[in-house]
C-alpha cells in the first residue's frame, strides 16, 4: 500500500489513525451541523448526511460565521486536516479536543480520498495517508 507524508503545523495536539472523509467543498459547521448525529445538514453539500463521527475530516477551510463550534456538544470527527487555519476551527479544536493539522507545505486535500486511512500526528505536525 502506498503511504505519503505531509508536513504542516499542529493546531491542536494529539495522535489518531482513522478513515478519511473528504469535503470537496467548503463546510459551514455552525448552522449546518447536526451535532447529535455527526453530519452536515447542508442539502447541496456533497457530504450531506454523510457521517464523519470518529473519522478524519479533511477540508479546505470553514465558511460562514460559525465554524465547527457545535462539535463540543455532540458527535465529532476523530481529527481535522485542513489547509487554511481559521479562528473558527481553532475554537472548535480547543472546545472539542480534536487533534488538528493545518498550514501544510504541500496541500494534501487533493491527494486524500474518502476511505483512505490517515494517521494524524498533530504533536509533530504531520499526517500520513495510506491509499485505500
Amino acid at each position: 500500500m502506498e503511504t505519503k507524508r505531509f508536513y504542516g503545523r499542529c493546531e491542536y495536539p494529539g495522535k489518531v489513525t482513522a478513515e478519511a472523509v473528504v469535503a470537496p467543498k467548503y463546510l459551514q459547521g455552525f448552522t449546518n451541523v447536526k451535532p447529535e448525529r455527526g453530519y452536515t445538514t447542508e442539502r447541496n453539500h456533497p457530504l450531506y448526511r454523510v457521517p464523519y463521527t470518529d473519522k478524519v475530516l479533511v477540508f479546505y477551510s470553514p465558511r460562514g460565521s460559525g465554524g465547527f463550534l457545535m462539535y463540543g456538544f455532540g458527535k465529532k470527527p476523530a481529527a481535522f486536516v485542513h489547509t487554511k487555519s481559521s479562528p473558527l476551527t481553532v475554537g472548535c479544536m480547543l472546545q472539542a479536543h480534536v487533534p488538528s493539522v493545518t498550514d501544510f507545505e504541500v496541500d494534501p486535500v487533493p491527494y486524500i480520498e474518502t476511505g483512505d486511512i490517515v494517521f494524524v500526528n498533530a504533536d509533530e505536525g504531520y499526517i500520513e495517508v495510506t491509499k485505500k
